[in-house]
C-alpha cells in the first residue's frame, strides 16, 4: 500500500507562519474595531514634564509659579494661566498683600477641574468665588491628576489655622487614590524628580507609596495585542491594592475632615462628577461620618453644552458650580465656629 507523500518541512515552516500572521493580524483587527485599549489614544507626549508644573518631594508634583500661554490640541487661541507661590493658581489680578491675609480664608483643593484645565484664569471656579466674596481670601490648589490622596497632603501641607476647605470630589479621584494602571501609565520616564504618590491600606492605616509609573511598553505603541498583554499584567500587578480602592478614599475622607478640624476649620466636599451608585454611597458614609458635603447632582452637570470637548467644565459650568455652594462657609480666629456669608459681600 502506497503511502501519502508528506509535505516538505519548508512548507509546513511557511504555512505555520502565515497562520501566526493571519491570526495576529485578525486579533488587531478585532482590537482595532473594538477600540482596544482606549490608551492608544492617549498623548504620546505623556510623562514629560509640562512647563506649568514642578516636582514635589511629598506632592510628587505641583503647579510652577509663574505666568504661561497655554495652547491646547483641540481649542483654538490660547489660554492665560497664572501660578503664584505655594502652588496656588491665581484667584484674582495680583496676589493679595500681606493686609489682605487677615480675612476668612477659603481654600479650593481637587483635580484639573478646580485647577481650571483649558481655562483662562478667570474662567476657574475659585477666581469666580473670589469675585463673588471680596471679604475673604480664596486660594485655588487644585492641580492636574491630584486624587483624593494627593489633595489630602496638600491639606496637611497648607492648612495652616480657621480655614474653611473645599474638596471637588471625582469618582474617578478612587483610581488615582489606589495608583490605578490608568493613572500610572506613561508614554516616557518620568524625570527631574517626578513620581505618582498613592496609599495602601495596611490593618486599617494608611501607608504612603510611590511610583515612577508604568512605561508603556515599546510594541505595546504599535501592536494592539502587546498592548492587550501589557495592560493584563499591569491589572494584575495592581488588584490587591485597587479592589480596596473604595475603603481607602472613604479612609482618605475621614483623615482630611480631622487634619481642618484640627486646625480649627471646617471641611466640604463637593460631590461632582459620579455615576449614580457611587454618588448615593458617598452621600451616605459622608452623613454617616458627620462630614460636609455638597452634592452637585443637577442636570446641567450632564450637559454637553457646558463641557469642554475632553469634558472638563467650562467657564458656564463654574459659574453654577460656585452658584451651588452657596453659601460659602467660612470661619475666622475670633469666631472658630463656621458662618455662612452669601454672594455678593
Amino acid at each position: 500500500m502506497a503511502h501519502s507523500k508528506q509535505p516538505r518541512r519548508s512548507v509546513l515552516v511557511a504555512a505555520r507562519l502565515i497562520t501566526a500572521v493571519v491570526s495576529l493580524a485578525g486579533a488587531e483587527a478585532m482590537l482595532w474595531f473594538g477600540g482596544y485599549p482606549r490608551w492608544w489614544t492617549m498623548d504620546p507626549q505623556w510623562g514629560t514634564t509640562p512647563p506649568e508644573y514642578q516636582s514635589d518631594s511629598i506632592l510628587g508634583w505641583q503647579n510652577r509659579e509663574g505666568r504661561f500661554n497655554l495652547a491646547w490640541p483641540d481649542l483654538s487661541g490660547t489660554t492665560l494661566v497664572t501660578n503664584w507661590s505655594q502652588g496656588r493658581r491665581a484667584t484674582a489680578e495680583q496676589e493679595l498683600a500681606g493686609d489682605a491675609r487677615n480675612r476668612p480664608k477659603v481654600m479650593f483643593f481637587g483635580d484639573s477641574f478646580v485647577q481650571g484645565y483649558q481655562l483662562s484664569d478667570s474662567e476657574t471656579l475659585p477666581w469666580i468665588v473670589q469675585q463673588r466674596h471680596s471679604d475673604v481670601v480664596v486660594s485655588n490648589f487644585g492641580t492636574g491628576d491630584y486624587g483624593t490622596d494627593q489633595s489630602y497632603m496638600a491639606i496637611e501641607k497648607w492648612v495652616h489655622g480657621p480655614t474653611s476647605v473645599y474638596y471637588l470630589f471625582n469618582g474617578f479621584h478612587e483610581g488615582r487614590n489606589a495608583a490605578d494602571p490608568n493613572w500610572l501609565r506613561v508614554y516616557k520616564k518620568t524625570r527631574g524628580g517626578f513620581f505618582f504618590p498613592y496609599a495602601e491600606l495596611v490593618a486599617g492605616d494608611l501607608q504612603a507609596r510611590k511610583s515612577p509609573g508604568n512605561l508603556v511598553w515599546y510594541l505595546s505603541r504599535r501592536l494592539r495585542t502587546v498592548a492587550m498583554i501589557q495592560d493584563y499584567r499591569d491589572i494584575l500587578e495592581s488588584l490587591g491594592r485597587v479592589r480596596n480602592k473604595r475603603q481607602l478614599t472613604e479612609t482618605l475622607l475621614v483623615k482630611m475632615n480631622e487634619a481642618v478640624r484640627a486646625q480649627g476649620g471646617i471641611f466640604t466636599v463637593m460631590l461632582v462628577d459620579m455615576s449614580p451608585e457611587e454618588r448615593n454611597d458617598y452621600r451616605r458614609f459622608l452623613g454617616s461620618q458627620g462630614i460636609r458635603f455638597i452634592d452637585c447632582d443637577h442636570p446641567e452637570l450632564k450637559d454637553k453644552k457646558l463641557r469642554l470637548p475632553d469634558g472638563h467644565p467650562s467657564q458656564a459650568l463654574n459659574e453654577l458650580l460656585a452658584q451651588w455652594i452657596e453659601p460659602l462657609q467660612v470661619v475666622t480666629d475670633r469666631n472658630p465656629e463656621a458662618r455662612s456669608i452669601p454672594a455678593g459681600r
